[in-house]
């Protein structure tokens, strides 16, 4: 038996039962397949939580329009600063 990604992401986050928990930690032990989908639920937390950091440093408008606006001022500035050599 294997845990699901749902019940890892619980044990991850101390969100299942002690009693659970207890099987589930010695299953782990035994278990390289659940360890590495473990391994992989906080990668992906860490993929998140930095691109939830890129995006503040980026300062993107939540406004799709404002957005789209400021890609139009970058690409035309592009165009300018091309060499034509």
């Amino acid at each position: 038996m294997h845990y699901t990604i749902f019940e890892l992401d619980q044990y991850r986050n101390h969100v299942m039962s002690w009693f659970r928990r207890i099987f589930c930690r010695l299953h782990l032990q035994h278990c390289h397949r659940c360890r590495e989908r473990l391994t992989r639920l906080r990668l992906d937390d860490i993929l998140i939580l930095d691109l939830k950091k890129s995006e503040q440093k980026m300062d993107i408008p939540e406004n799709p329009l404002e957005y789209h606006r400021l890609c139009d001022i970058f690409h035309d500035e592009m165009k300018e600063h091309k060499s034509t050599v």
